[in-house]
């Protein structure tokens, strides 16, 4: 009887069991960022619940997974009236699903990440989903000019996205190999 070894593993811990069969998953994680700037962010005269759409996104120009950023300038709904809601939108995506982790934050005048706000998970997404978060930053904090976050009144929004993509698995398998005896000899009657 005789085995193959089961893929190597990382460290010292090549001295354990030997698989007769084994799979191995890799777990792709592709990272990205965006960046979205509103012009004339204090004119914007949307109402509550009414959104506005950056233009559509991907890791990569040849990635067939399209996102966006939704914005409620003036919240989603009642709770989130006075607060400025922000979301991460699946545009289009060739899979039934995907999961993905992001962070949101707003660039000041010298470029620099404040008021960020991070999913505590990855998130799974379908297409025409959305995440994030309703209550983003309060309103009357965000048009405060001595707090600096609408220089020549630009709303600056950065997304950093890790989008986690299982790749395809590998699987080896080694039958046991068992000696057989021969046949026995052929006898002929006549």
């Amino acid at each position: 009887m005789s085995r193959e070894p089961t893929p190597p593993l990382s460290g010292d811990m090549s001295t354990g069991p030997i698989a007769e069969s084994w799979c191995y998953t890799q777990v792709k994680v592709v990272k990205f960022s965006y960046m979205w700037t509103i012009n004339n962010f204090s004119f914007c005269r949307e109402e509550m619940g009414e959104v506005l759409k950056s233009s559509t996104f991907s890791s990569s120009p040849s990635d067939k997974m399209k996102w966006c950023l939704r914005v409620n300038p003036k919240g989603l709904d009642d709770e989130s009236k006075d607060y400025l809601s922000l979301y991460l939108l699946l545009v289009s995506c060739p899979k039934s699903e995907v999961r993905a982790k992001f962070k949101f934050s707003l660039l000041n005048a010298k470029r620099e990440e404040t008021k960020a706000m991070e999913s505590q998970r990855a998130y799974r997404f379908v297409q025409g989903k959305d995440w994030g978060f309703k209550k983003f930053i309060r309103r009357d904090f965000l048009l405060d000019e001595t707090n600096g976050l609408l220089p020549d009144d630009k709303l600056t929004l950065f997304c950093e996205h890790l989008q986690h993509c299982l790749q395809k698995r590998r699987k080896h398998c080694t039958a046991l190999r068992k000696e057989l005896p021969p046949p026995p000899p052929l006898q002929v009657v006549l």
